[in-house]
């Protein structure tokens, strides 16, 4: 381990800058932390992959909840905050820290973003690393069973984004894009990612279905006119829009889509607060009987058709029922970006890392659904 100096502006001013690995001079989180500092839950001192699912769920409840809308109390923030000045001392909390500040502690209330707890998260995945015993000597096996994608990865893609959106501080800027280069440049090394990793230039190409599929070209935004599931929602574009508008606005209920999400209690962390809420249809072969009943004529289309869910390999389409303000809103999937259109599909490669944006005013109502990739020769398993 040694001391950087000139590279301590990336860190609060309890940090300081360590080696993450011996053949690459990663940063990390320092040997001091305050005094005092409270894990509010009992954990291990072994796992940290046990540590992250327990403090998933201590802050998932905390976070997921009609009164905080989606965000952490002034509390329970300093709870997560202070989890991870904990994981400096004690990196088998690294992991968990990283997971909780990146999934709860993003936004506050407000909807205001937090850099510095984006900052701290990329800095604990990366100890994380280390704490694992990462390496590209591991075999894939064993790379897997540690969870050294996501401890790479993640905090490749933080960096990125945080250079990508520094506007004032030019050192902090380049700092992170050289950590975000940094990993992948290690990523690129590792056995499993050496042939799907040759075209991946920035943390924005990282792709699972790649991965699977290392001979032929990536592709983050398909084109949805020759996928035959993005036609049929197009074709069935009306029905779809008609039966979630008299969802909306129920005579009986306040907001009927509202009611039948919080019955579904469907959620998402990534979002800003209160900024996008999901009902699942149909969701690992379970339909959603509340939804059906209102709208029989979707769930109906929809079961003519075989759902695939997982990680990879596989593809999403989305088909834009509502969307009320053209060229309002739009997803950026890898390096590549679009914009939604009312009736019109889009299929994505979700693999990628990806991201939402809404500039309007008026609500967003997109029909997502999952299914195999195209190369996929055992979709019946």
């Amino acid at each position: 381990l040694f001391a950087s100096p000139e590279m301590s502006p990336l860190f609060p001013p309890w940090m300081a800058a360590l080696a993450l690995l011996p053949d690459v001079p990663f940063l990390c989180v320092s040997q001091e932390a305050p005094s005092g500092v409270v894990v509010p839950f009992q954990y291990s001192i072994v796992s940290d992959i046990e540590n992250q699912e327990t403090a998933m769920t201590y802050f998932e409840e905390r976070y997921y909840n009609a009164e905080n809308k989606w965000s952490l109390t002034g509390k329970d923030l300093a709870e997560a905050i202070a989890l991870g000045m904990a994981a400096v001392e004690k990196p088998v909390l690294a992991l968990a820290a990283a997971q909780v500040l990146y999934l709860y502690a993003w936004f506050k209330k407000s909807g205001e973003v937090m850099r510095d707890n984006i900052l701290m998260s990329a800095q604990l995945f990366e100890m994380s690393v280390n704490h694992a015993g990462c390496s590209k000597d591991l075999s894939t096996d064993e790379w897997l069973f540690r969870a050294c994608d996501i401890r790479f990865g993640q905090p490749a893609i933080l960096y990125s984004w945080l250079a990508e959106t520094e506007a004032e501080d030019e050192s902090l800027r380049l700092q992170c894009a050289q950590r975000a280069d940094r990993l992948l440049q290690y990523l690129k090394t590792v056995p499993r990612y050496a042939k799907a990793a040759v075209s991946w230039h920035t943390p924005w190409h990282i792709n699972f279905n790649q991965l699977r599929y290392p001979d032929i070209p990536a592709r983050p935004i398909w084109d949805a006119s020759k996928i035959p599931l993005a036609r049929f929602l197009e074709e069935h574009h009306a029905l779809f829009r008609a039966e979630l508008e008299a969802i909306i606005s129920a005579p009986d209920v306040p907001d009927g889509y509202e009611a039948i999400r919080k019955a579904d209690l469907s959620v998402e962390s990534l979002a800003t607060p209160g900024g996008w809420d999901a009902i699942r249809i149909v969701r690992y072969g379970h339909w959603n009987d509340a939804f059906c009943q209102f709208a029989p004529r979707t769930c109906a289309l929809l079961k003519t058709r075989k759902p695939h869910f997982g990680n990879a390999p596989r593809l999403t389409a989305h088909l834009a029922v509502i969307a009320p303000e053209p060229l309002r809103s739009g997803i950026t999937v890898g390096p590549a970006s679009s914009l939604w259109i009312e009736g019109k599909s889009m299929v994505l490669d979700d693999t990628f890392p990806h991201s939402v944006s809404h500039w309007g005013k008026e609500p967003r109502f997109v029909l997502a659904t999952w299914f195999c990739h195209p190369c996929d020769d055992n979709h019946d398993t």
